[in-house]
């Protein structure tokens, strides 16, 4: 990912970000994916409102920030197949 990054950053004129702040943001994304995915596999018992709505809100965040700073692999578009799979509830969606 290291070279992909390189490859884009300089020719914007702008820093590569901070590895570690990468590395949290994907973290962030795949950790909120895979908990939004597990609600809809098996939806909480009842009382706890709003999670999948919540969850589902925090996975397309997480896929903003990633989309925002160009992190995603070359030719995927982790925004829009995000967004996609949340919304058709695609709960197998790999993205």
């Amino acid at each position: 990912m290291t070279v992909v990054l390189a490859g884009i950053l300089p020719a914007r004129g702008e820093q590569e970000p901070d590895p570690e702040r990468v590395a949290s943001w994907w973290e962030d994304y795949c950790w909120d994916l895979s908990t939004w995915q597990r609600i809809t596999h098996a939806p909480p018992a009842k009382g706890y409102g709003n999670e999948p709505v919540l969850t589902a809100a925090a996975v397309i965040s997480a896929a903003k920030v990633i989309d925002r700073e160009q992190l995603d692999y070359a030719g995927s578009h982790i925004l829009y197949d995000t967004v996609e799979a949340v919304s058709h509830n695609d709960r197998d969606a790999e993205t």
